[in-house]
């Protein structure tokens, strides 16, 4: 029995994962421009991640308060053509999605927020006590979707995406909404270049996550006896998963109470991570993934986000970092490059606002046509009264903000 017994403890215990692998066809390839990205989401695991928590410990930064919020992964690969990366499944791990059609709560999104605060802070510490090591990675992380000149077809493709938004204007109108159309229409001319601006900006820059929206963020609720570090138990189900995305959207669970309780959080999909300015993260999830009005505690919220950030630049040894980025640069900041966020939410509200079985079929689309033809099926999602809703508020609050 003895025996048995040492057998039974040594067999494998099952794994269960998430394989994330590249499109094949050349179409959706070059659409999605998957070497690159996949290039740059092994850049970020192999090399950016574990620096950064390297960084941390060097610090004296205990492990439970490290930024450490991203899954593990197994094992990757990047040759052209054959691009996958298998990370452990964090659904067996107890996370879940935040449900994608409803805005977040206050208390999620100042969590969110004080995440990024966290995440931020290592690239200022970093600059000032490690600068060749940190420019060493920042090398490495040149554009890839926002890089001059850009195509005439994806140009015409942002600016159908203001006309969409405009109509919301007028399907859900407004007093005022006149001058909000007014600035619609300049911002049209002008989308596609202030993307390339916002993301060329090298003031005040950081590493971003680069794709900080409601999909990829998981949350589980956190138990006391937990604090804040991944446990690493998997249940015994095997799940393999081949996803183009991040292999977790068709997880979606509706949580009625999951605002009650405390939280840990993993950021997914690093593909477009990027350098540049704190306000690119936070503009793309605070548009992107909230209401009008929790909004109207934005500005609260960006004390609160600011006030997190220094905290952690100052725990990471750095001396005054309220000095190294002040609250009104933040504020400038935004006042700037805000407009990413709004570009973001254009591109990505209409789909966010629906569930996920109304969505179209746009990788089988992609087999036959192009990036005007895939637009079209985007339309019946147009007049989804959510997206209405979202939509004409997020135009309302960038110029009530002085963003646009």
């Amino acid at each position: 029995m003895r025996t048995n017994a040492l057998l039974f403890a040594e067999l494998p215990k099952p794994l269960s994962v998430i394989a994330k692998v590249a499109p094949t066809t050349s179409l959706r390839r070059s659409l999605y421009n998957s070497s690159a990205h996949f290039q740059r989401e092994k850049y970020v695991f192999d090399v950016v991640l574990p620096m950064f928590e390297r960084f941390q410990q060097a610090r004296g930064l205990r492990t439970a308060k490290s930024f450490a919020h991203y899954p593990s992964v197994i094992v990757s690969e990047c040759c052209e053509g054959f691009e996958y990366i298998l990370q452990r499944d964090l659904m067996a791990q107890g996370y879940r999605n935040f449900p994608r059609t409803e805005p977040l709560a206050y208390e999620d999104v100042l969590l969110i927020l004080t995440h990024l605060a966290q995440f931020h802070a290592i690239s200022f510490a970093m600059q000032q006590q490690a600068p060749d090591a940190y420019s060493q990675i920042v090398s490495e992380l040149q554009e890839t979707i926002f890089v001059p000149p850009l195509h005439s077809s994806f140009v015409d493709f942002l600016q159908r995406k203001v006309d969409y938004a405009i109509e919301t204007l007028q399907r859900n109108p407004e007093t005022g909404d006149g001058a909000v159309a007014e600035r619609l229409c300049r911002f049209r001319d002008e989308y596609g270049q202030a993307m390339v601006d916002c993301v060329q900006n090298r003031d005040d820059t950081v590493i971003c996550h680069g794709d900080c929206w409601i999909s990829n963020i998981l949350f589980r609720p956190m138990p006391s006896q937990r604090n804040g570090i991944d446990d690493g138990h998997n249940n015994n189900n095997n799940n393999n998963n081949n996803n183009n995305n991040n292999g977790y959207n068709n997880h979606q669970h509706s949580h009625n109470h999951h605002n009650q309780n405390a939280k840990e959080l993993k950021f997914l999909d690093w593909q477009v991570a990027r350098c540049a300015t704190p306000a690119i993260d936070l503009s793309y999830f605070i548009f992107c993934c909230t209401d009008s009005e929790l909004r109207e505690r934005l500005p609260e919220l960006l004390r609160k986000y600011h006030s997190a950030l220094v905290r952690r630049i100052d725990e990471l040894g750095t001396v005054n970092g309220r000095e190294l980025f002040p609250f009104e640069r933040l504020q400038m900041h935004m006042k700037k490059y805000a407009r990413f966020g709004f570009g973001m939410a254009l591109m990505t509200l209409h789909s966010t606002c629906c569930v996920e079985k109304d969505l179209p079929n746009v990788s089988a689309a992609l087999e036959t046509t192009e990036l005007v033809d895939i637009d079209e099926l985007a339309k019946d999602m147009l007049y989804n009264p959510a997206y209405i809703k979202r939509m004409s508020g997020v135009c309302r609050d960038m110029v009530r903000f002085g963003y646009l």
